[in-house]
């Protein structure tokens, strides 16, 4: 097998990370449609989170950003996606871990919350299911929406802070995106890193697929929309160099700034108290729990700081207001972890579908 096999679904937020980064590397892939029921990639401890990629030399891989950090080891340096630059290394993985950790809450959400959505993704995700189970597709399409829709009251979603969601997390985030993608641009510079796949991920199989979500990017992002399509078709793209760290624009510093605005104060808190309640908008509220995959991922991210950090990277994350979510948090610090021989996390559930 000359071949990775993608074992997860186009719909999915982390599948289409890991198949937009394949592409970007010149990896071939083949998607093996299915969640949840993969014996052999049980066996070798994966724990349920999609997607599990089969590597050519038979190795399972899971967990998607360590998925692409392990495969970063052979790249050629030319499409690495993650910089050399020790601080733009770290603001890589911030807006990696912040889209990876923040946006899929929205992104579920609203699939499974506007009908517009349900309709076209529960048809859709019925049918790549249906070719790995041999049932009628109505009965599936009924127990995939049931399922879902149970499972988001663990995302911090319900039906009063749903629209808050939207208009308080996702828009701000896209308008944001949009003064400083462009028409042409990446997260740093003119060649794509580890969180441009973590935003194309979210919306290649939600915020620009999903149709009621495609409407608000239409008209609050249309450089998100090209940003998405430049990632999907990357071999018709000429890529750059990155950005200068000691020169960042005011357009970045935006962006991360938004990691400010809930993630990060509700992750610092909940990581430490076990939940904690973010202020969507005034009066609106989403209580969400945090999880120990959450809990590992934020003392590897903590971990990350401690290791780049410096008086430049200090006056970034203070320019964008966000310094004390690590800065005070370093004792939380734990390790990075060493993914050169396999990426198999013991955890890569985020949170566990009912």
């Amino acid at each position: 097998m000359d071949q990775y096999l993608v074992y997860g679904l186009t719909r999915s937020y982390f599948t289409r990370k890991i198949t937009g980064y394949l592409d970007y590397t010149q990896r071939p892939w083949l998607l093996e449609p299915g969640i949840n029921n993969h014996p052999a990639a049980t066996e070798a401890g994966w724990n349920g989170g999609i997607p599990v990629v089969t590597s050519p030399a038979g190795e399972f891989l899971w967990d998607s950003t360590s998925i692409i950090e392990h495969l970063e080891n052979s790249a050629p340096d030319d499409a690495s996606v993650l910089p050399a630059d020790p601080t733009l290394r770290f603001l890589a993985y911030l807006l990696d871990d912040f889209s990876d950790e923040w946006f899929y809450r929205p992104a579920v959400g609203s699939r499974w919350s506007y009908p517009a959505n349900t309709i076209t993704a529960g048809w859709q995700t019925t049918e790549e299911l249906s070719s790995g189970m041999p049932v009628p597709a109505a009965f599936l399409r009924e127990q995939v929406v049931e399922t879902m829709q149970g499972s988001l009251a663990k995302l911090g979603v319900n039906d009063d802070n749903m629209d808050a969601w939207m208009s308080e997390v996702l828009v701000p985030w896209m308008q944001a995106l949009e003064s400083h993608l462009g028409s042409s641009g990446y997260l740093l510079g003119e060649r794509p890193c580890i969180a441009d796949f973590a935003v194309f991920g979210a919306n290649a199989a939600h915020f620009i697929a999903d149709p009621y979500c495609r409407d608000l990017a239409d008209e609050h992002g249309p450089g998100v929309v090209a940003h998405t399509y430049r990632l999907l078709l990357p071999h018709r793209q000429s890529f750059g160099p990155w950005l200068q760290s000691e020169a960042l624009p005011d357009s970045l510093i935006a962006v991360i700034a938004q990691a400010g605005r809930h993630y990060l104060p509700w992750v610092a808190q909940a990581t430490v108290e076990g939940s904690a309640s973010v202020e969507l908008a005034d009066g609106i509220t989403a209580d969400i729990a945090s999880t120990p995959f959450l809990d590992t991922a934020r003392g590897v991210m903590l971990a990350r700081y401690v290791a780049a950090r410096t008086p430049e990277l200090d006056a970034i994350l203070e320019r964008a207001g966000v310094l004390r979510y690590f800065a005070d948090h370093v004792d939380q610090a734990t390790s990075v972890p060493d993914l050169v021989a396999a990426a198999r996390p013991a955890d890569n559930r985020p949170y566990a579908i009912n």
